[in-house]
């Protein structure tokens, strides 16, 4: 036998049909789901999985903190602008206007992301400012996901199309958003046509889990049917406990009499009262229900649910539950650590890159374009320079971390710059607040 007549044996011989279980066949795969087209199938799935997503944050506790702790993390108490301006003056300024305008946008924006899938703001510039200037106003404002028509889906000819409200022109560069006059279902809403709007006017901020994922998909969506059913096990478990505080009696009489229990009016009495004793005639006898049986077995298995629907949408069992009972110092340590990795990454990749630094942008483009700033290109590049700091996080035990900390820029592991701005703080104005208190205290009075 030839050298590669051998080779074409080992490659096709019976000890090699299952060298990748994953691609093979057998009785073991059937029934198992398969997505042979993913971006599709989002697209098929977006609108019922928001749909359930957005009753059960309304509807069920765990579902609302899934939201709520996923925008603590994502927003916290509001990102910091750093304008890279050279003039301290203007930097402070477009800080503290930008930072305003944010404070109302971005909790709208968060949790219709983690919501919905998506979120979708539309920036526009026209109107007068509120100070009766007459110079034209920038204006960002959260647009529900449904409003971008997901039903509008058609060919363009030459290799530009629609999808799913979303234009493209022949070389997969998004173009424009067709938006409906008004969400569908709001009441006294427009119903019309969806208007073309230039995607330099649109910022769409969704988790792209596929390349060529046209829109997003709830967060939720991992655990959606498992939180239905965890909901309805929750619910009945409340009826159990209920029904098992109803103690309920069966008396049994060989006779068919009232085995005793009637008074002397001729009445049943069968009242229960506390030290009480009944002597019963012979063959009669008295049974308890006993509902509610396996209870704490019950409840150890909703913990394992919680801990399943925990890790789908990324977060620790703790909070998810907000049990903390069997949690330590370390544990907790561990279990924040991998989450905050995996935030921080959403924080730059989605709200940073996707919904702030081109926000900022657009904003300077306004101001430029109503004569409140200078159009030069080297005076837009001034303007346009910016860093953003995320909210900071608080630790399990922060003498612990301040302590690690100043170890690290002692030795030269970290600068002060980075330490600060992992507290979600400015450090220039972090120096500006420490210099006011040393002068305050230097100018202080003796005795005072």
């Amino acid at each position: 036998m030839s050298f590669l007549a051998r080779l074409l044996d080992r490659m096709t011989g019976p000890t090699q049909k299952r060298q990748i279980e994953a691609g093979g066949g057998g009785r073991r795969w059937q029934g198992s789901p398969m997505m042979n087209a993913p971006q599709a199938s989002i697209l098929a799935a977006r609108a019922p999985a928001k749909a359930r997503a957005a009753a059960l944050s309304m509807n069920n506790p765990t579902a609302a903190r899934i939201v709520e702790t996923w925008l603590a993390a994502l927003a916290g108490k509001g990102w910091q602008a750093l304008s890279q301006h050279p003039d301290p003056a203007t930097r402070r300024a477009l800080n503290n206007e930008f930072e305003g305008q944010m404070l109302a946008l971005l909790p709208v924006a968060v949790r219709a992301l983690v919501r919905d899938g998506e979120s979708f703001i539309r920036t526009s510039v026209g109107g007068s400012d509120a100070d009766g200037s007459g110079r034209a106003a920038f204006g960002s404002l959260a647009l529900p996901a449904d409003q971008i028509d997901p039903s509008l889906t058609r060919d363009l000819g030459d290799g530009a199309r629609i999808v799913a409200g979303v234009e493209f022109d022949a070389s997969d560069r998004i173009v424009a958003y067709h938006v409906l006059p008004d969400a569908p279902g709001i009441p006294f809403g427009m119903i019309g046509q969806a208007m073309r709007v230039p995607a330099r006017e649109v910022l769409h901020v969704f988790d792209q889990l596929f390349p060529g994922q046209v829109r997003g998909i709830s967060w939720l969506a991992p655990v959606l049917l498992k939180l239905a059913d965890f909901d309805a096990a929750s619910d009945a478990m409340l009826m159990t406990l209920k029904v098992q505080s109803l103690m309920t009696g069966f008396v049994r009489d060989a006779e068919g009499g009232t085995a005793g229990f009637e008074s002397t009016d001729g009445s049943l009495n069968v009242s229960l009262e506390p030290g009480a004793m009944r002597v019963l005639p012979f063959g009669a006898e008295v049974e308890f229900s006993q509902p509610g049986q396996g209870l704490s077995q019950a409840v150890e298995f909703v913990k394992g649910q919680q801990r399943e629907i925990a890790v789908g949408v990324g977060l620790t069992y703790e909070q998810v539950t907000g049990d903390l009972s069997g949690t330590n110092y370390s544990s907790a340590r561990v279990g924040l650590l991998e989450f905050r990795r995996r935030a921080e990454m959403l924080q730059r990749t989605l709200i940073e890159a996707q919904l702030l630094r081109p926000l900022w942008r657009r904003w300077i483009d306004a101001k430029a374009l109503a004569g409140e700033i200078g159009a030069s290109e080297s005076e837009l590049a001034d303007y346009r320079a910016v860093k953003f700091v995320a909210p900071g996080w608080q630790w399990v035990d922060p003498l612990k971390e301040a302590n690690s900390d100043i170890r690290a820029i002692e030795a030269g592991l970290k600068s002060r710059a980075e330490v600060v701005a992992g507290r979600g703080r400015d450090i220039e104005e972090l120096d500006e607040e420490i210099a006011a208190d040393t002068f305050a205290r230097a100018t202080k009075p003796t005795g005072v």
